[in-house]
């Protein structure tokens, strides 16, 4: 009876240890996670053009008072504990035990929806822990694409072509009421933003090409690519003013 019992306590013994050595993530232990937080904003406002690509111009900055989720453990739906950035865009878990930790921040999209950005850490020994930085965007252009294309124009008693200063441009999506406009600069080149990604758009310009016969569309179509992308249109848009 007496070896039973001793052999119970033995179990129960090393069961505790057992236990007491591989606590859950979570709360409870001395570990510390801090990290920082930046913004990527774009808005579409400037396409530039590096090495022969063109691309949109976006501004980081430091993201304050934003939401930032940890989960515990394994992935899983919803989240475990959240903080909020401070001025500087810092963000401090206290008081973790050892693990894995899931962490991330959301992004605004110019649909309307949340983005999750993630990033996995591990804490280990009680250490603090600088994971990876968390980049989330913001601005309108989010989630959208662009297209840029070039404009001729032949004026009225001009012997030739020359790139479409100032002309106004548009472009439609097939299938949509809806139409963007702007100006081409003073080489002839025009840029939209905001558009939606993998569609049709119907690209034109006002033309007359006889004096009080009519104004008439000249038009290409342009498919955008994705998301974030920028197509450069392979036909220009030639157009007569008078």
């Amino acid at each position: 009876m007496r070896r039973i019992l001793l052999l119970i306590f033995q179990i129960l013994t090393i069961s505790c240890i057992i236990t007491s050595c591989s606590k859950e993530e979570g709360e409870g232990g001395e570990g510390t996670i801090f990290g920082i937080v930046y913004k990527i904003i774009d808005d579409g406002k400037i396409i530039t053009k590096a090495d022969g690509s063109y691309a949109f111009d976006k501004d980081t900055i430091i993201a304050k008072d934003e939401d930032v989720f940890i989960i515990y453990g394994d992935y899983k739906f919803g989240y475990d504990d959240k903080t909020s950035t401070g001025f500087d865009g810092t963000y401090c878990f206290k008081y973790l035990n050892d693990g894995k930790y899931t962490l991330y921040s959301l992004s605004d999209v110019a649909s309307g929806d949340k983005v999750a950005s993630f990033t996995n850490v591990e804490v280990s020994n009680g250490n603090t822990i600088c994971p990876p930085d968390i980049y989330i965007q913001d601005g309108k252009n989010v989630g959208l694409c662009g297209i840029v294309g070039h404009i001729d124009a032949l004026y009225k008693e001009a012997s030739d072509w020359i790139p479409g200063f100032s002309i106004r441009v548009y472009a439609q999506k097939v299938g949509s009421m809806d139409v963007s406009d702007t100006r081409a600069d003073e080489n002839g080149m025009y840029a939209f933003a905001k558009l939606d990604p993998n569609s049709t758009y119907i690209i034109y310009s006002e033309s007359e090409p006889e004096k009080n016969e009519g104004i008439e569309a000249s038009k290409i179509e342009v498919k955008t690519g994705a998301e974030g992308s920028i197509v450069e249109a392979s036909e220009t848009i030639y157009v007569y003013i008078y």
